[in-house]
């Protein structure tokens, strides 16, 4: 039987697939873990790291105010 299951963020992107397949006679089997494609610029994924899961997409309009706002 082969098992198939994803892992997403709070946004809903797609973290990893785990793929699951056992051999006949139903001892044994293997587990394997696919990773997507990275997209986007080294900028574009070291600024991800700042920013919150799913972002532009996850944020009202009042995040990037709210985000650059003094802190004093």
């Amino acid at each position: 039987m082969d098992v198939r299951i994803e892992e997403r963020d709070e946004a809903g992107n797609l973290m990893a697939t785990y793929a699951g397949s056992s051999e006949k006679g139903g001892s044994g089997g293997r587990w394997d873990v696919i990773y997507p494609e990275k997209v986007g610029s080294l900028w574009t994924r070291v600024l991800g790291v700042f920013l919150p899961a799913g972002y532009p997409y996850s944020v009202t309009e009042d995040y990037m105010k709210f985000k650059t706002r003094p802190l004093s």
